[in-house]
């Protein structure tokens, strides 16, 4: 495969977006870590910012984030998207105030609606997101840049890694890669090619500007029995967007695409007229034919991520 990164820009300094955009003094800030120190955002946070002498304020549950965080004035933060959910419901119904100088969440592990991250530049915000796994020691890629066509956007690539589409597979070889899982040589057989490629499961696409942006994840791929595919994230972005849903997820039921829709019960109606318009403008075979209800939370893991 051609390395589509070859001519890209050089990475720059993730702090110059911020220095340009706000003028902000990124000499001294304050970061509060309310993820589990396993998850590698919030290690790679926590190693980064203490070694170039910010503070580091800890949350170990976030039973009680907004008591941690009213204790503890911080500046930037490292979300997921529950916790950007969050702060977006408080800056957007005036309730700023509890996050107690937040204006810098930092999105990664998962992809973040677009709007709702325009909503948020647009009073204020900081908007950053990151790219890395642990297999890749956090390294991938940092955006933050403010202009609107480049909110969703995981970054530009950073330069201590190749890189390459497989089949829209993100593919990265470098120092930073993993030698391999510990004492599993069959599960890094399957992740790392012959020529020392790390398969990252993540469907990915690059803008000729080398802004990449991720659209999915290849394990999650629904194959139809014609032979199409079908992301669930793309649909589950559409359902989204109806403003009685509080979360979903997309996936096969039978021989039929369905999606689980957690809302409030005397919203399911309009939950339902929403889906059947969405899916009018969908192909055939992207349709979603199977609606389920919850009034109750989707079961998320300690990452906060959905449960599939």
């Amino acid at each position: 495969q051609k390395n589509l990164f070859s001519a890209m820009p050089a990475f720059l300094d993730p702090f110059d977006d911020v220095k340009k955009y706000t003028g902000w003094n990124t000499d001294e800030f304050s970061s509060l870590s309310a993820l589990p120190m396993f998850h590698i955002s919030a290690m790679t946070s926590l190693v980064s910012w203490s070694i170039t002498g910010h503070s580091i304020n800890l949350c170990n549950n976030l039973k009680y984030f907004y008591r941690d965080l009213g204790a503890m004035h911080s500046e930037v933060m490292a979300v997921v998207p529950v916790l950007l959910k969050s702060i977006y419901s408080d800056v957007m119904k005036g309730r700023r105030a509890r996050l107690n100088g937040v204006w810098n969440p930092c999105g990664s592990s998962a992809m973040f609606d677009g709007a709702m991250l325009a909503e948020l530049a647009q009073q204020g915000m900081m908007i950053t997101q990151v790219y890395g796994m642990t297999e890749t020691c956090g390294d991938g890629a940092w955006n933050s840049s403010q202009e609107a066509k480049h909110l969703t956007s995981v970054g530009h690539v950073d330069l201590s890694c190749e890189y390459k589409l497989d089949d829209g597979e993100l593919c990265m070889r470098g120092d930073p890669i993993m030698l391999g899982y510990y004492k599993d040589p069959e599960g890094t057989a399957e992740v790392i090619d012959a020529d020392g490629w790390f398969h990252t499961g993540d469907i990915a696409r690059v803008e000729e500007d080398g802004y990449m942006y991720l659209t999915g994840r290849k394990k999650n791929v629904i194959i139809l029995g014609s032979g199409e595919n079908v992301s669930p994230e793309e649909l589950e972005g559409i359902v989204g967007k109806c403003e009685a849903v509080k979360e979903c997820i997309v996936k096969e039921m039978g021989q039929k695409i369905g999606v689980v829709v957690y809302c409030d019960e005397d919203k399911q109606p309009a939950v339902r007229d929403f889906i059947t318009e969405a899916n009018r403008t969908l192909p055939l075979y992207k349709r979603m034919s199977a609606v389920e209800f919850r009034t109750e939370p989707l079961p998320r893991n300690a990452m906060g991520k959905l449960l599939r």
